[in-house]
């Protein structure tokens, strides 16, 4: 897997402020836990990409090259990627491949599914076109249904993809489809702009080098609606988001300089951290007070250790370069 690092003299002020806004009798609560529970096993994400039929070649170059960018820019630490273009893109293989994510994925886990291809609705079915039987909006429901992972995202950048939104609507599962409904049926340009937002500065709102589904989809949306713009036609798609976008990272911005060993295992645990307190934020609800804070509590310490060896490493790299080494030894 490929791994970025990224900026995070803010990382710590950024979670303590979020931290700050639900304290209120629980902080005191996790102030004075006599113990805390050891951390959670870090979150893993779990994202399934498939490029449909194109029917034209010019369709079917763009497609794959937009499941390639996914999975491209989806690398990073926790998360596995699953591409099925071309021919293995069959229903059965699609249904295959999210048995074994059910049957690997915990609570805390994030699953994230992306299809690109065309797309068809006959007023009663929304269809994903593949070579073979098409499977369903409602198929890619029931496949998915048995998932335990929270935090689900399906991303649909297909014509009359807007027709699998109420199918596919579950608790705590964000829905984006390139489509308000199945009536815009024509072949849509929302999966080439969500690509290009996946590492482009220009998505990345928050300044954090990571681009979340919220900042993909509001960049493409944008996108969308300028080129009809510019080209003076009548709009046939607009893009449709149902759920929390923001719990979910789907792109990074690579650095521009050369980024040493240490610094990408200290950011890469980073990653880890944040992944984590994204995590447990999507369980507030279940969770009592005591045992949300003192969660909190120690993932917050562990990055504020890890924010202050990447400072450190300002200063001295060869010394964080040789723990970076001794860790990697044990």
């Amino acid at each position: 897997m490929t791994r970025y690092a990224r900026h995070t003299g803010t990382v710590l002020a950024v979670w303590i402020a979020i931290a700050a806004g639900h304290i209120g009798q629980g902080a005191e609560s996790a102030t004075n836990a006599e113990a805390a529970p050891s951390s959670p096993a870090a979150p893993r994400t779990r994202m399934l990409v498939v490029t449909g039929l194109g029917g034209e070649a010019e369709y079917a170059r763009a497609f794959e090259a937009q499941g390639e960018a996914s999975a491209r820019n989806a690398e990073a630490p926790g998360t596995e990627v699953t591409l099925l273009t071309e021919g293995d893109a069959t229903r059965e293989a699609i249904r295959d491949a999210l048995v074994g994510i059910v049957k690997q994925s915990a609570k805390a886990d994030a699953v994230i599914v992306q299809l690109y291809g065309h797309g068809t609705f006959d007023g009663e079915h929304y269809r994903f076109n593949v070579p073979g039987p098409d499977p369903t909006a409602a198929d890619l429901a029931a496949w998915l249904a048995p998932v335990a992972a929270r935090r689900q995202l399906v991303v649909i950048a297909t014509s009359a993809s807007g027709a699998a939104q109420e199918p596919l609507h579950q608790e705590g599962r964000t829905v984006i489809t390139a489509t308000r409904h199945g009536r815009e049926r024509d072949a849509s340009l929302f999966g080439g702009f969500w690509t290009d937002a996946l590492d482009a500065p220009g998505a990345d709102i928050d300044k954090d080098r990571r681009i979340s589904a919220e900042e993909a989809f509001r960049f493409a949306e944008r996108a969308v609606a300028g080129f009809y713009e510019d080209q003076q036609l009548m709009v046939t798609e607009h893009p449709r988001l149902e759920g929390d976008a923001g719990l979910f990272i789907v792109g990074r911005i690579a650095p521009s300089e050369r980024v040493e060993p240490g610094v990408v295992h200290l950011a890469s645990r980073v990653e880890e951290l944040t992944n984590a307190i994204d995590a447990l934020k999507a369980d507030r609800r279940v969770l009592t007070d005591d045992d949300y804070f003192a969660r909190l509590q120690d993932l917050l310490m562990e990055l504020a250790t890890v924010d202050q060896q990447l400072k450190a490493h300002q200063q001295d790299p060869d010394e964080v370069d040789a723990a970076f080494r001794e860790d990697v030894d044990r």
